[in-house]
């Protein structure tokens, strides 16, 4: 840390807000009318926030007011019904599959023992200062629950809240995949969201029992002006599996790394990030698998590109313990960089304690040779064309893996970005 990021950490505005923080989260739970146990979780995770302001999620940018994240106001209306809404015609079929899916705020009061057996399994508050921060703070996400033997057959979204030019997008999301169930789960945006406070801080858990399976997207496109910090994490049980897929393609600085915990014999999980960033732009990203059971399997796949002065650091982590016998794991990253003044950097990790496992890492960096593609005679393509094709091809192999209507946008949005890559 550095003499400048350390008197950030150390400024009046930083210590002034931890004393009245604990008043503040117990006047908010009492207006919402929140249970014991989870005012409880709430000071827990205020308590572990203690003493750790000065990590660098604090130090992200010097124009964040955290001061407003522990003063009190009274909530004003919700603009927006909350996760249920965009369902209307279908929430009587998932009802009658026993789907429940809807804001966490309502599922706290509506199935407070399911919420309650859920929240810190596999996001602790102990992970960080930004899992903590959100654990004392969230006011709104998701929560979803895939009974046994249920297979959704339609992607399943949660409406993203049109109120966040007044409520602060502190979120967390709540996911159960029971036995021998499947869900694909859309989690995003395609336009641009602003945040009041320049600061988004998110945690999603997610667990999927014996046999289950999930589909996991997010489309990330935060206003180039917001800082995203996001703690993700999944427990896979016996004979369990997911796959993941994370398009980051927006915010000033994005710091994330979803994390598979493949906690059952036979447990597999694919995570895969593309990853876009542009002038201004640091994408501080990763995926981590811990693999803590027999025969399980794991695939971390990054696919990257970056233009103007954009910045990316990737950190794939991979950890096979003991008991872990039998277990493979395969890692694999491609950067693409479209302009001189990027900068990417790859720092992976693999720690592996049993002697019969197998895993590898590998990574590749390109540079697009623009004097090749600048060829302005018929027939031939223009350096914009050949730009967006080489876009296309790197982040093709992922976008067939996403419902079509979601990958056309995600083409859509790279293409409205790469448009400023070539005069």
């Amino acid at each position: 840390m550095d003499m400048t990021e350390a008197a950030r950490a150390e400024s009046p505005s930083v210590r002034e807000a931890i004393p009245q923080a604990e008043s503040s989260i117990r006047a908010r739970s009492e207006d919402r009318d929140e249970p014991s146990w989870l005012v409880e979780f709430r000071l827990a995770s205020l308590e572990a926030l203690r003493g750790r302001w000065n990590r660098p999620w604090s130090l992200l940018s010097g124009s964040i007011d955290l001061d407003r994240f522990f003063e009190y106001r009274r909530p004003e209306p919700r603009v927006s019904p909350g996760s249920e809404a965009p369902y209307g015609p279908i929430r009587d079929e998932l009802g009658r599959q026993g789907v429940l899916l809807m804001g966490l705020d309502r599922a706290v009061h509506k199935v407070p023992g399911m919420v309650r057996e859920v929240l810190g399994s596999a996001v602790s508050s102990e992970d960080g200062p930004s899992a903590a921060f959100n654990g004392a703070t969230w006011s709104g996400g998701s929560f979803l629950y895939v009974p046994r033997g249920v297979h959704v057959r339609m992607p399943l979204q949660p409406e993203f809240r049109e109120d966040f030019h007044r409520t602060e997008p502190i979120e967390r999301t709540l996911i159960v995949v029971d036995e021998a169930a499947s869900v694909d789960f859309i989690d995003g945006c395609a336009a641009p969201m602003f945040a009041p406070s320049g600061l988004h801080a998110s945690v999603a858990e997610i667990v999927v029992r014996k046999g289950g399976h999930i589909g996991y997207v997010t489309l990330q496109n935060w206003s180039k002006d917001v800082h995203s910090l996001v703690t993700k994490r999944a427990r896979i049980h016996e004979g369990a599996s997911m796959e993941w897929l994370e398009a980051n393609l927006g915010s000033r600085k994005t710091v994330k790394a979803p994390s598979v915990q493949l906690a059952g014999s036979g447990a597999r999980a694919e995570i895969r990030n593309l990853v876009l960033a542009g002038p201004g732009q640091h994408q501080a990203i990763g995926a981590e698998a811990d693999h803590l059971a027999p025969d399980t399997s794991s695939r971390l796949e990054a696919r990257v590109l970056l233009r103007g002065n954009g910045r990316v650091t990737y950190e794939p982590r991979v950890l096979v313990t003991k008991e872990a016998r039998g277990a493979r794991s395969v890692s694999e990253w491609t950067a693409l960089a479209l302009d001189e003044g990027t900068h990417w950097e790859a720092t992976p990790s693999l720690v592996v304690e049993q002697r019969e496992a197998w895993a590898s890492q590998s990574g590749s960096m390109e540079r697009f040779a623009e004097d090749i593609a600048i060829d302005s005679s018929p027939g031939r393509r223009s350096a914009r064309e050949a730009v967006r094709l080489k876009a296309r091809t790197l982040f093709e192999p992922f976008l067939r893996r996403i419902p079509e209507e979601y990958a056309v946008e995600v083409e859509r949005l790279v293409g409205l970005e790469l448009d400023g890559a070539v005069g």
